[in-house]
């Protein structure tokens, strides 16, 4: 089951980084656009199947089903901007199904709940991006918004790091957004620069761009690893304890 479910979160990056590139090649890669939607489409398929052994495996039930509502909503036609700022979403949920699935038994959970305005705030700067990236936004709250989550994620990585030395999944999920979020800001820097040098519609670009929009979903799915292992952080202390 844990296999299934981590293929089904590498297999969905497929479509998340053909869609951009599709786009950004500007109608320079026909063969992209069909593997971005047989892709797309064999990805619902997967989801599916998750959901169908989700009914032995009740603790991702719910992932399941939210993975799959999301993936419908990826098959409303003519909607790229709504397309855009569910897939981040999409790979988080599946992201968050593997990580129930690793934690091998049911966690109890600690009482803070704001952590999980993390992943939220990450949606702030993905939902500008594509605003700029459709033109329907400027840049200016674009990057306001992800130097502002950026910074914010940065610090609060470095924080739980010094206050949870013990913690190896709480620091393991720390190092993975903070290298998330540096490499994301390289490409949109690369991509920014690109575009000043006037190199537009190029496949230079389109890869820039690909990676940094792929990058999104990376952080968001980082950030929501970030958030489930704080709420454990207090658990592998205790259950230690008991043991000993």
């Amino acid at each position: 089951m844990k296999r299934y479910a981590v293929f089904t979160a590498r297999f969905a990056l497929v479509p998340i980084i053909s869609g951009p590139f599709v786009v950004s090649a500007a109608g320079r890669a026909s063969g992209v656009g069909w593997a971005h939607i047989i892709t797309g489409f064999a990805t619902i398929y997967l989801i599916i199947g998750l959901l169908l052994m989700s009914v032995k495996h009740r603790k991702i039930r719910l992932q399941a089903m939210v993975t799959l509502a999301l993936g419908l909503l990826e098959t409303v036609p003519g909607m790229p901007q709504l397309h855009a700022v569910v897939s981040p979403i999409l790979f988080a949920s599946l992201a968050w199904a593997v990580i129930e699935l690793d934690s091998g038994r049911a966690t109890e959970r600690a009482k803070s709940r704001w952590i999980f305005m993390l992943p939220a705030m990450v949606l702030v700067p993905i939902f500008y991006g594509v605003g700029y990236r459709h033109k329907t936004s400027g840049f200016v709250p674009h990057i306001g918004a992800a130097l502002t989550v950026a910074g914010l994620v940065l610090g609060l990585c470095v924080f739980l790091n010094e206050r949870n030395p013990e913690n190896k999944k709480l620091r393991r999920a720390c190092n993975i957004a903070i290298a998330a979020v540096l490499i994301q800001v390289v490409f949109g820097i690369v991509a920014f620069i690109i575009r000043l040098l006037e190199i537009e519609g190029g496949l230079l670009l389109a890869y820039a761009r690909t990676a940094h929009i792929t990058g999104a979903a990376v952080v968001m799915a980082a950030s929501a690893e970030l958030a489930i292992q704080y709420r454990r952080r207090g658990v592998e202390g205790s259950t230690s304890n008991n043991l000993a």
